[in-house]
C-alpha cells in the first residue's frame, strides 16, 4: 500500500510536496484540489511508477526549474525513489482511471481509433489474455524482423542467382567436381550462337561490276557514203590541200555551209551554180554531220566503259568486298582468293581504251574514209577480253560465296541461344553455390528461414490459445459493460464485441447500439454526415463508457485484491445521477482493492464516499496552493469543508439553472456561500473562517497578480457586486426578491457553477 508521498520535487506544481507534517495515505484516501493544483501531476507520477516509464514524469519537469527531479514514495514502510536515472524499483500494482486512460484505451477526442482499439483489447482479455497477447505481439515483431532479415539475406544472394532463378533452387544445387570444364564447353557454344545473331544481321557480298568495250567500233569506222561523185570529192580535197586545211578542214567546211545559202558568207557575191560550192554540199551533207556525231557519242560512251569513273566503281566494290571477306572467312568455308579482281584488269581496260580513241580520232579526222582496226587495238582487245573472263570468274565466286552465306544464315537458331545462355547462368550458380563466401551466406540465410518458422509456428499456437481465452472472456465482458451502461440509465448498449490482428496486432472492435439501431463506432475518417461513435455519443455518454470499461475490467482482474485503483476526477460531464452512481460504484469497488485513491476538484463528491468509508481505514487531504513553493498536500476536514456548501446547495444551484425552480433572494444566497466555501477549501492558507465573499475579493485585488486565485478576481468581483445588494447584511431595504431579474441572476449562477467546477456538460 502507498503509505505516504514523502516529497515530490519539481514536477508540475510540486516544487516540493513535502509538508510538516506529511500526512499519512490511508487504504481510502481521498485528496481534494483545485484544476491545476497538482492532481493529475500526482497520477502521472504514479502511472510512471506503475509501468516504470519515467517520460510520464520527465515531461511535467517544473518549468523555469533547473534543479533535477526528485520523487520519494513510502510503500509498507519502504521507500521507493526517482531520479534522472529513474525508479529505484517500479510498483505495477497500479489501475488509474483518469484522462490518459479514456484516451489510450476508449476514445482520443471524439473518435475510437487504431490505438484505443489495441488497448481496449488488453483490458477485456484481463492478465491471462495479455500475457498471451503480449507474447503474440513479440512472435509477430520477431516475424516481421526475420522476414526483413530473409529480405535482406535474399537480396545478398540475387547477384549468384540466374534469370528466374529462385533462392530454394538454388540453395538446393549440388557440389559438381567438373563445374570448370562444363562452364568452358558451354560458353564455347555461347560464343558461336552469339556469333550467329551477329551474321544475321551482316550483308553478303556484292557482285563486281564489268565495264564493257561498247559494241559497234568496227562497223563505224567501216562507214562511208558510196553514192558522192568523185570528182566531187576530189574537187574537195585539192580544194583543202590548196588552202592549208587537210587536217580538220572539212569539219570548218561543214559547219559553214549552215550559214551559206545562195550567198558567200564573207563577200556577199552570189555562189549559186558554183562548182566548187556544188561539190562541198555533195560531200558535207545532213549524213555527213550525223556520222561525225556518232563518232563524237562512241567516243564518250568508250570514255565511260573503260574510263577512271567505271574502274573506280570496280575498285569500290572490290575494297568492300574486301572487308567482308575478312569477316565471313571466318565462319565460312570458302575460297576466298577467288573472288578479287583480276589484277591487269585494269591496264588491259585502259590500253583498250587508248586504242579505240586513236582508231576514232583517224576516223574523225577522215568521215569519208574507212579506217581499218590497228594490230595494236586488236591485241588490246583480246587482252581485255581475257581479263573479263578472269573476272566472270570471280563474280561465280561471289555467288557461290553468297549461296554459303546464305546457307549459314538460314541454319541459325535464336531460340537455342537464349537457351544456351540460361544453361551458363546456371552453371555458374551452381559454382558460385559452392564457393566459401556464398556457402556462409546461404547458411546464415538457411538458419534465418529455420528461426523464423519456429516463430511462426509458435505464434501460431500463441494465437490459437488467445483467439480461445478471448472468445471465453468477449461475451461475459459485454455483458457486464451492458449491465453497467443500464446501471447509469446510458441510453445506448454495445454489440458485436470482436478481435482482429491488423497490423499484426490483437485489437478489438465493438458497435454501439442506439434505439435498437446498431452504428459502427467508425474512426478519424468517418464522414460527419455518418453515425458513428464522434457524433451519437455526448461528452457524458463517453465518460460513462468509459467508466464502464473501467469497472468491468477490474472486476474480471483476478488480481485486484491487490491493485492500488486510483480514480481522477471521474465524473466529468455527468448529470446528478450519473454522479450519484459513480459514487455507488467506487463504494463497492473500495471493498475489494487493497488501497483507493481517488482526487477531485469537487470536496463534496469526495464527501459522499468517504462518509461511506470505515472510519479506521480513510483519510481526506487537500492540495494546497503556498505560492512559490508550490501546491503541498495536507489533511482536511471534509465535513467542514462541505459546510454551507452541501450538495443540497449546488443542486439547487444547478436545478434553477435548468428548470428556474427556487426563490430568487434563496438563490442569490447560496451563490455567495457556494463560493466563499469553495475558496476556504482550495486556498485555506489565504483566507480566514471569519471573512466572506467581499472579503475575500479584496485580498484578492490587494495580492495583485501574484495572489493564488487572481485569476478568478474578475468573476469573483462581478459576482460579489451583483449579488451583495440582496445579501442580509448589506442594506435590504433597499432591494426586494420581486426586483431581482431571473434572466441575469440565470447568468451569474452559471458563472458560479463554473468557478467551482459544478457545471454540467
Amino acid at each position: 500500500m502507498l503509505s505516504k508521498i514523502i516529497s515530490i520535487k519539481n514536477v508540475g506544481r510540486f516544487r516540493n510536496s513535502a509538508g510538516s507534517p506529511n500526512p499519512q495515505l490511508a487504504k481510502h484516501t481521498f485528496i481534494s484540489g483545485a484544476n491545476g493544483f497538482g492532481k493529475t501531476t500526482i497520477c502521472s507520477v504514479l502511472r510512471s511508477l506503475h509501468t516504470g516509464d519515467g517520460d510520464h514524469i520527465v515531461g511535467r519537469k517544473t518549468t523555469g526549474v533547473a534543479d533535477d527531479i526528485s520523487i520519494e514514495l513510502l510503500f509498507d514502510g519502504a521507500p521507493v525513489r526517482f531520479n534522472k536515472k529513474g525508479w529505484s524499483e517500479p510498483k505495477p500494482m497500479f489501475a488509474i482511471f483518469d484522462g490518459v486512460f479514456v484516451g489510450e484505451n476508449v476514445h482520443a477526442g471524439e473518435v475510437v481509433d487504431v490505438a484505443q482499439k489495441r488497448n481496449l483489447y488488453r483490458i477485456i482479455v484481463g492478465e491471462a489474455g495479455v500475457k498471451l497477447a503480449t507474447k503474440d505481439a513479440e512472435l509477430s515483431g520477431a516475424s516481421r524482423n526475420l522476414t526483413a532479415e530473409i529480405t535482406s539475406s535474399t537480396k545478398g544472394l540475387q547477384p549468384f542467382l540466374a534469370s528466374g532463378m529462385k533462392v530454394d533452387e538454388f540453395l538446393a544445387m549440388a557440389p559438381d567436381a567438373n563445374i570448370d570444364v562444363q562452364i568452358e564447353a558451354q560458353q564455347t557454344e555461347v560464343t558461336a550462337l552469339q556469333q550467329a545473331e551477329t551474321l544475321k544481321k551482316r550483308a553478303q557480298l556484292d557482285e563486281l561490276p564489268v565495264p564493257a568495250m561498247p559494241d559497234g567500233l568496227a562497223a563505224l569506222l567501216q562507214t562511208t557514203f558510196d553514192d558522192i561523185a568523185a570528182d566531187a570529192e576530189a574537187l574537195v580535197e585539192r580544194h583543202l590541200a590548196v588552202h592549208g586545211m587537210s587536217e580538220g578542214g572539212g569539219n570548218w567546211i561543214s559547219s559553214g555551209l549552215d550559214h551559206a545559202a545562195n550567198n558567200c558568207p564573207f563577200c556577199g557575191q552570189s555562189i549559186e551554180g558554183l562548182p566548187l560550192v556544188v561539190a562541198f554540199k555533195a560531200v558535207f551533207s545532213e549524213r555527213y554531220r550525223n556520222l561525225r556525231a556518232e563518232i563524237v557519242g562512241f567516243r564518250g560512251a568508250v570514255a565511260r566503259q573503260l574510263g577512271e569513273a567505271a574502274l573506280g566503281r570496280l575498285a569500290a566494290v572490290a575494297e568492300k568486298n574486301n572487308a567482308s571477306v575478312e569477316f565471313w572467312k571466318q565462319y565460312v568455308s570458302c575460297e576466298w582468293a577467288g573472288v578479287a579482281v583480276p589484277a591487269d584488269l585494269a591496264a588491259a581496260a585502259a590500253d583498250l581504251q587508248s586504242n579505240a580513241l586513236s582508231l576514232l580520232d583517224a576516223k574523225e579526222r577522215a568521215l569519208l574514209d574507212r579506217v581499218e582496226p590497228s594490230a595494236a587495238y586488236s591485241d588490246a582487245l583480246k587482252a581485255y577480253v581475257g581479263a573479263l573472263e578472269q573476272l566472270a570468274k570471280a563474280n561465280a565466286q561471289v555467288q557461290e560465296a553468297n549461296r554459303l552465306i546464305a546457307e549459314r544464315k538460314a541454319g541459325l537458331n535464336a531460340d537455342a541461344l537464349s537457351s544456351a545462355l540460361n544453361q551458363l547462368a546456371v552453371l555458374r550458380s551452381q559454382k558460385a553455390r559452392h564457393e566459401p563466401a556464398v556457402d556462409e551466406l546461404c547458411r546464415a540465410h538457411c538458419d534465418l528461414v529455420l528461426e523464423k518458422k519456429e516463430v511462426d509456428d509458435e505464434r501460431t499456437e500463441i494465437r490459437a490459445q488467445l483467439d480461445e481465452h478471448t472468445k471465453s472472456v468477449l461475451k461475459p465482458y459485454q455483458n457486464r459493460i451492458n449491465s453497467l451502461l443500464s446501471d447509469f440509465n446510458a441510453g445506448f448498449t454495445i454489440a458485436e464485441t470482436s478481435h482482429a490482428y491488423p497490423g499484426g496486432v490483437a485489437s478489438s472492435s465493438y458497435q454501439l447500439v442506439i434505439n435498437g439501431t446498431p452504428i459502427d463506432i467508425g474512426n478519424a475518417k468517418t464522414p460527419l454526415d455518418q453515425p458513428s461513435f464522434k457524433n451519437t455519443l455526448s461528452a457524458g455518454d463517453r465518460t460513462t463508457l468509459a467508466l464502464a470499461f473501467f469497472f468491468a475490467h477490474l472486476e474480471a482482474d483476478p488480481s485486484l485484491k491487490d491493485k492500488i485503483v486510483v480514480f481522477d476526477d471521474p465524473f466529468t460531464s455527468q448529470d446528478n445521477f450519473r454522479r450519484g452512481q459513480t459514487v455507488h460504484a467506487i463504494r463497492k469497488l473500495a471493498g475489494s482493492c487493497r488501497q483507493l485513491l481517488v482526487l477531485s476538484h469537487d470536496a463534496t463528491f469526495l464527501k459522499q464516499i468517504w462518509g461511506k468509508s470505515p472510519a479506521s481505514e480513510r483519510v481526506s487531504l487537500t492540495l494546497a496552493d503556498h505560492r512559490d513553493l508550490g501546491s503541498k498536500l495536507h489533511e482536511i476536514d471534509l465535513e467542514k469543508a462541505c459546510q454551507g456548501r452541501t450538495a443540497t446547495d449546488i443542486d439547487d444551484l444547478q436545478l434553477f439553472l435548468s428548470t428556474g425552480a427556487g426563490g430568487l433572494l434563496d438563490v442569490v444566497r447560496k451563490m455567495r456561500v457556494v463560493l466563499e466555501t469553495y475558496l476556504r477549501t482550495t486556498y485555506p492558507n489565504c483566507f480566514r473562517e471569519n471573512e466572506w465573499l467581499g472579503d475575500m475579493v479584496g485580498k484578492i485585488r490587494d495580492g495583485g497578480a501574484s495572489h493564488p486565485a487572481a485569476a478568478l478576481y474578475d468573476e469573483l468581483d462581478q459576482i460579489n457586486d451583483y449579488s451583495a445588494q440582496y445579501h442580509h447584511g448589506e442594506n435590504m431595504s433597499d432591494s426586494t426578491p420581486d426586483q431581482i431579474d431571473s434572466t441575469a441572476l440565470t447568468g451569474y449562477v452559471r458563472r458560479t457553477l463554473k468557478i467551482v467546477n459544478a457545471l454540467q456538460a
